[in-house]
């Protein structure tokens, strides 16, 4: 009788924690990788959808395009336009304001989200760090799982034990709106790296590509098309690099390809003369991830057993 009373006490005494465990994960629910690589899970907003939206860790706000605006009949909230910050320029959008947005079983409500204007994409919005950083975001590579872990737990989780690097808070150069970078290296050159989940390219700068003994004469002056010019928002020569290595959290990603363009999200951070990078799914595609946000914390899984990818488009 002791004996399983003892049990008994170790099993109640152990109940707590593994409720704990449990409750850590908000949401449950696959994820998908674009043709870009890019990562992209379905939402609903005001009970309808599921729509498909885009992580999109340099977002600052959750946007969706002007068919979803009038398929769910939001109308502008507020009387004033939104300030929207893209790779090519800035921009202003249209707010509004729906009841909630569901991840899941994970409902958000209050956001403020942007009408972006449609165009080709296959997503129908993209989930920025207003939604994002009030998680922490575990992409399972292998089952192609997405988990949103509640900020902070400090429950052991298997994440723990991966490698990572530590993210930083950088403000934009009129300090309204912080992203997310960290460091990482090529040959030996280290460069302030902006977290861009919803970047299917690795960029380089020419700050960097010229510390790495790149010159512009090295790429021909009509090699790249000019929607691509368009896109980065530069004028400037823009090339490819292939076959770099790339170390990032104590890992070391082979065999990648970056772009080498001073696109003009550079210039908003102030890194536009130092050596600066963009880094999202194009370069840790193949394996799992943990963003915690709260601790300031990128955690870098082994790869992925199966890392069949999409090819990465540069420009359609």
């Amino acid at each position: 009788m002791r004996t399983f009373a003892g049990l008994l006490g170790l099993m109640l005494a152990l109940m707590p924690a593994l409720g704990e465990a449990r409750a850590a994960v908000l949401a449950d629910l696959p994820y998908r990788l674009g043709a870009d690589r890019r990562i992209v899970t379905d939402v609903t907003i005001d009970g309808k959808g599921p729509f498909s939206f885009m992580l999109d860790t340099a977002a600052s706000r959750t946007m969706l395009y002007e068919r979803v605006r009038a398929k769910l009949n939001l109308t502008q909230s507020g009387s004033s336009l939104l300030t929207v910050f893209g790779i090519e320029n800035v921009g202003t959008a249209m707010p509004v304001k729906p009841q909630e947005l569901r991840i899941a079983d994970e409902a958000i409500r209050g956001l403020v989200m942007g009408v972006l204007p449609d165009d080709r994409e296959a997503a129908d919005g993209v989930l920025g760090l207003d939604a994002l950083s009030r998680y922490t975001v575990l992409l399972d590579r292998d089952t192609m799982r997405l988990n949103l872990l509640t900020p902070g737990d400090k429950t052991p989780l298997d994440y723990h034990a991966w490698s990572w690097a530590d993210l930083s808070a950088r403000p934009l150069h009129d300090g309204t709106i912080n992203f997310w970078t960290m460091r990482t290296s090529i040959r030996g050159t280290g460069m302030t790296t902006i977290l861009d989940m919803g970047a299917g390219m690795t960029m380089l700068n020419w700050a960097a590509a010229e510390k790495l003994g790149y010159r512009r004469t090295n790429f021909p002056s009509d090699g790249m098309p000019q929607k691509l010019r368009d896109a980065l928002g530069t004028v400037e020569p823009v090339g490819v690099v292939r076959d770099v290595t790339i170390w990032a959290g104590g890992k070391l990603f082979s065999n990648q390809t970056v772009i080498v363009a001073n696109a003009a999200v550079f210039r908003y951070f102030g890194l536009d003369t130092q050596p600066a990078a963009i880094a999202g799914p194009g370069l840790l595609g193949d394996r799992s991830l943990a963003i915690d946000f709260a601790a300031r914390r990128l955690y870098i899984g082994p790869q992925a057993q199966n890392t069949l990818q999409p090819p990465v488009v540069l420009i359609q």
